[in-house]
């Protein structure tokens, strides 16, 4: 199935629990926070037996858990494979990220060690730290790096922003799929 540019694949139990608009309402309703039957049940205005027997279908495919925390109430929530198929375009995401955490952090040091100002720190004079920064004058391109690795941190946190947006668009262009198919 197309997902609009991206290939998600299906396995037959995925796709025939994906088959009903009604199991896809409960995949996205799960998808922002795990529910009881009864609320379920009450937001997709559906009996509870007939409730249950959609999300055995979805337990069965491996979407959807169920959990029993010994408690009153048993909660039904997405599971990682429910979770990919909605958003595969998370993993792009938590990589520009980290990418743009990583490239921030690396051309701070920079700036902080071309600027001289680790030297200027306790236990050096004023002449020790002049010393130190006369002996590593750094070159031109040097006192670049600091910069260019905070604007490519930028950068990757632009690329995060827009796969998040791409993302959104897919997962709507792949549930009207599903409708329509």
């Amino acid at each position: 199935m197309d997902s609009g540019g991206g290939k998600i694949t299906l396995d037959q139990e995925s796709f025939r629990a994906l088959a009903s608009d009604v199991r896809v309402g409960i995949l996205k309703r799960l998808d922002s926070r795990r529910e009881t039957v009864t609320d379920l049940s009450n937001l997709l205005q559906l009996s509870k037996p007939t409730l249950l027997e959609h999300l055995e279908k979805l337990q069965t495919a491996g979407l959807v858990k169920r959990i029993d925390e010994g408690r009153k109430w048993i909660y039904y929530e997405l599971t990682d494979k429910g979770r990919k198929i909605l958003h595969p375009e998370k993993v792009a995401i938590t990589l520009a990220l980290a990418s743009a955490i990583v490239l921030a952090a690396i051309g701070a040091f920079a700036l902080i060690s071309s600027s001289g100002s680790v030297l200027s720190g306790p236990g050096y004079s004023n002449q020790t730290a002049l010393q130190g920064v006369r002996d590593a004058t750094p070159s031109i391109g040097a006192g670049l790096i600091g910069p260019l690795l905070f604007l490519l941190a930028v950068i990757a946190l632009a690329c995060a922003l827009v796969i998040q947006r791409v993302g959104i668009r897919r997962r709507e262009r792949f549930f009207q799929q599903l409708g329509a198919a």
